[in-house]
């Protein structure tokens, strides 16, 4: 290890700080640890022990930056020491000060780290509810941002340094709630949420151009019977918005916030326990989609799968969903707004059966949903795009039972099926006079492009997002997506705001979309969406026809489904080649099956993916 390199003994805090013990043989290897035995501590202690040997090396006068990052890491080491473990001693939270000072003398000169630190300053302000001085610091904050935002060379680099500093908007939320201003926090969190998408959907744009609504504004989504579940995720805590029709203000539900002699508030051990539990979920799920497709067994039996009714238990108790309840007597439909990481969860799943949900990207997207004229009495034609031959993609075995099945409901439909959906062919229909649109296949999310999202069509075509959002497609009252993952799929953590193919549909005027979080397995989809179809075109809503149906489907015994595909046999006409045969296999199957009262489909791995988002 070159012992001038600052940002080495900064990672090695950091690696002291997460690692429970340490390994001789390594440490054996390194000289300066050799002849340094208090660089051998873990945690707290090991992270301030390899800071500040640090600093024997990195000088003020030569290396400025690096001395003055290093003075914010033992900042930082002392402040969260204070914040997570030794809240009644405020000394920690002092020296925390003390070092920030220390780093101001050279961070200052450079802009970025500059804005850095003031945001460590202004947490540990708010935290000690020194209200005037985080205040203060916001407005330099904001100042020294704007300044290297206007120096920005591009409009991208514009959007991504916009991006990059979007824990600025956080904390004016934080701010705000702690001085008790609930209109003006939520207005912060939604305008924010609303600059992400814009800015991750269409590019950059000034503040000024980009829409939000006020609180006002929100009483045109809302009934006597309908409420808001509005989440925003900050440094200090998981918040949550209840907006309901005639009510003045939002109501808060949030952790208790402690007075700053608290050991440890339990907002901050339920945010822990929430990002923690982000990192488990995602860890599991990469684990578990790795798995080789032909061994159902193995993803059967995966950790992910089956601890996922005691991580959704956990995720209930986190985000006080008794709590929220308790404000929604006589609500019949809610929409589920979330934030961040949240988008990766089924949220609707903690709440009561009874209610119809839908989510929303955002309120301005639902108040822009609204204003769209489009005749929802005209008759069903729809758009199938069934199973296209993607090229390294796993086949979807129940595709063609599903979506020919479907077509069976509409009298008006195209169906473009395996190689004839090429990206010029769905190009073309897709912008064509359909008002539903199904498609049977893969979806890949970009993360760090999301208008680089796509739908899988034959061979290596793709359609992006991007190119979706080329077209006018307000006439479309339901797109679905049946076997695309829409939620993230990787190990990355949301700090912005999630944008991917249902935001796109919605953006361009698309009614609902309905969609999986997670690959479902192809069964059970295809029995959600036939079942959703033919609740839906009987004239139930859309959200209480998708509840309904994972309802059912979570209820549904051996010998119902028997029943069912039997009753779907004799609907279908005798020259179904394709899908009769499937279906006396599956009743093969199913016969073969000692308990009949078995209910196959309980677990929420099967149900709980399958969400609606869009207009209420």
């Amino acid at each position: 290890m070159n012992p001038d390199y600052y940002q080495a003994w900064c990672s090695r805090g950091v690696s002291a700080i997460n690692s429970a013990s340490y390994d001789p043989f390594q440490a054996n290897l390194n000289y300066i640890v050799k002849q340094n035995l208090e660089l051998n501590k873990r945690g707290y202690e090991g992270a301030l022990a390899s800071y500040r040997k640090g600093l024997k090396y990195i000088y003020q006068n030569i290396h400025q930056e690096g001395w003055g990052f290093l003075h914010q890491s033992i900042g930082k080491a002392h402040y969260f020491e204070w914040k997570y473990h030794q809240r009644k001693n405020a000394q920690y939270w002092h020296e925390a000060i003390e070092e920030y000072n220390e780093a101001y003398k050279t961070l200052k000169d450079y802009p970025e780290a500059h804005l850095d630190l003031l945001r460590d300053f202004t947490r540990a302000y708010l935290d000690v509810d020194k209200h005037e001085q985080a205040e203060e610091l916001q407005r330099k904050t904001w100042d020294i941002f704007q300044d290297l935002l206007n120096k920005q060379p591009s409009l991208e680099k514009k959007k991504q340094f916009s991006l990059k500093y979007v824990w600025l908007e956080q904390l004016t939320v934080d701010l705000a709630l702690r001085k008790g201003e609930l209109i003006t926090a939520w207005q912060l969190a939604e305008k924010g949420k609303n600059a992400c998408l814009t800015w991750l959907l269409a590019g950059w744009r000034e503040k000024t151009e980009i829409n939000s609504p006020n609180y006002q504004q929100i009483q045109q989504l809302l009934a006597s019977t309908t409420a808001i579940i509005y989440w925003h995720i900050s440094f200090n805590g998981l918040n949550t918005f209840i907006l309901k029709h005639g009510v003045e203000v939002p109501i808060l539900v949030t952790t208790p916030i402690a007075t700053k002699d608290e050991q440890h508030p339990e907002a901050l051990e339920r945010l822990d326990w929430f990002e923690n539990g982000v990192k488990y979920w995602n860890r599991q799920y990469i684990e578990y989609r790795s798995q080789e497709e032909e061994n159902q067994l193995t993803k059967i039996e995966h950790p992910w799968r089956t601890g996922m009714p005691q991580q959704l238990t956990s995720l209930k108790n986190i985000l006080s969903i008794q709590e929220i309840e308790k404000h929604l007597t006589g609500i019949e439909q809610l929409i589920l707004v979330p934030h961040r990481d949240l988008h990766r969860f089924p949220l609707h799943a903690l709440f009561s059966e009874k209610v119809e949900i839908v989510y929303l990207p955002s309120l301005q997207m639902g108040l822009s949903l609204q204003k769209v004229q489009r005749d929802e009495t005209a008759k069903p034609f729809l758009l199938s795009v069934e199973a296209p031959n993607s090229e390294g993609l796993p086949p979807l075995n129940f595709a063609i039972l599903e979506s020919g099945t479907i077509c069976k409901f509409f009298s008006n439909n195209k169906r473009l099926q395996g190689d004839v959906a090429t990206k010029e062919q769905v190009a073309t229909e897709i912008a064509n006079s359909y008002n539903t649109l199904h498609f049977a296949g893969h979806g890949l999310y970009n993360f760090h492009d999301p208008k680089n999202s796509e739908l899988a069509l034959s061979g290596k075509d793709r359609l992006t997002l991007a190119e979706i959002r080329q077209q006018n497609l307000s006439h479309y009252q339901l797109v679905t997506l049946s076997a695309c993952e829409t939620a993230i799929t990787g190990n990355q953590s949301i700090t912005t705001e999630y944008v991917g193919l249902v935001s796109g549909f919605l953006s361009v005027g698309v009614s609902h979309v309905v969609s999986t979080l997670w690959t479902v397995e192809s069964a059970a989809s295809a029995l959600v969406m036939i079942e959703f179809y033919r609740r839906w075109l009987a004239g139930t809503s859309k959200a209480k026809a998708l509840a309904e149906t994972t309802h059912w489907l979570r209820n549904l015994t051996v010998s119902e489904l028997k029943e069912w595909y039997k009753n779907l046999l004799n609907q279908l006409s005798l020259n179904e080649g394709k899908i009769r045969p499937f279906i006396k296999t599956e009743i093969r199957k199913l016969n073969k099956i000692e308990q009949q009262d078995k209910k196959l489909y309980k677990h929420p791995y099967y149900w709980a993916a399958f969400i609606i988002t869009g207009n209420i």
